[in-house]
């Protein structure tokens, strides 16, 4: 059992620094002022617009739900295997997440930011010899925090990405650090969009800089953060991440209550 969940709950974007103070309002100020105050390159203007309108769109939605692929860097510094994961996130902060493949497959997650006293309410089928249909855990556990310490489910979602992603890209010009370099459209099934390559030149990891190269895919329609291929100060990679199929204000889509454990569910909508 607690191999079981050590090895599960490895999972929750490492790459994200703890959260920041400065909300969206102050980072699209700042790229206010970058985009009309300062004199930039045709490829570093275009990218703050990019993430001016993202902001301005993450800003206004309510929830969303996607297949969301992630491939991790593990503590022995292999790739690990892409995995697959049906996700639903809900303003202010309630996720849903269940696996799709790997040895994780059927295990389903749902947290939600002030309730059950922080815990990750778990599902997995045969969990417990089958006597619990889901288990209350604290995120604190030694099974989820066990090889992984700075693991956070606060720091799941594009939102937490998107803000905490602006917020490097300010630093990194305040500090003529920012390197930009679009790259060409990239067209996949369920994702399109355009892409970036960014890089923070001299910079070294702490709380501001989680990565040094950056390629991110930017949706054509919504704007949003929806592919994420991270490299390390070395240029070797950290995590790729992909939101495909993303569809927006879906609300209590009958899809999503058929991807979701009946237990679960109930606890779900009685949040």
């Amino acid at each position: 059992m607690k191999l079981f969940f050590s090895v599960l709950f490895v999972c929750f974007f490492a790459f994200v620094p703890p959260a920041s103070a400065q909300g969206q309002p102050y980072l699209v100020r700042q790229l206010d002022f970058f985009i009309s105050e300062r004199p930039h390159g045709e490829n570093t203007l275009k990218l703050f617009e990019i993430l001016k309108n993202s902001l301005t769109s993450y800003e206004t939605l309510n929830d969303y739900r996607a297949i969301f692929y992630k491939t991790e860097k593990s503590k022995e510094g292999r790739m690990g295997d892409r995995e697959e994961i049906y996700l639903k996130f809900e303003k202010p902060f309630k996720i849903f997440m269940k696996w799709m493949n790997t040895h994780k497959k059927d295990l389903q997650v749902f947290y939600e930011r002030g309730k059950y006293d922080g815990k990750l309410v778990v599902h997995k089928p045969g969990l417990v010899l089958g006597l619990l249909p889901v288990i209350f855990l604290d995120p604190n556990s030694p099974w989820v925090r066990e090889g992984s310490a700075s693991h956070n489910i606060e720091d799941a979602g594009i939102g937490n990405f998107l803000h905490h992603f602006t917020k490097a890209v300010i630093a990194a010009e305040n500090t003529h650090k920012l390197r930009t370099y679009p790259l060409e459209r990239v067209t996949k099934e369920g994702l399109s969009g355009q892409r970036f390559e960014v890089v923070f030149e001299g910079t070294k990891k702490n709380d501001i800089f989680f990565a040094h190269r950056i390629v991110v895919t930017f949706d054509e329609t919504h704007h949003l953060p929806i592919g994420m291929d991270l490299y390390d100060w070395e240029n070797k990679p950290i995590g790729m991440y992909e939101y495909r199929n993303i569809k927006i204000d879906v609300a209590k889509d009958p899809d999503f209550k058929n991807q979701i454990d009946r237990s679960l569910y109930k606890i779900y909508t009685a949040s």
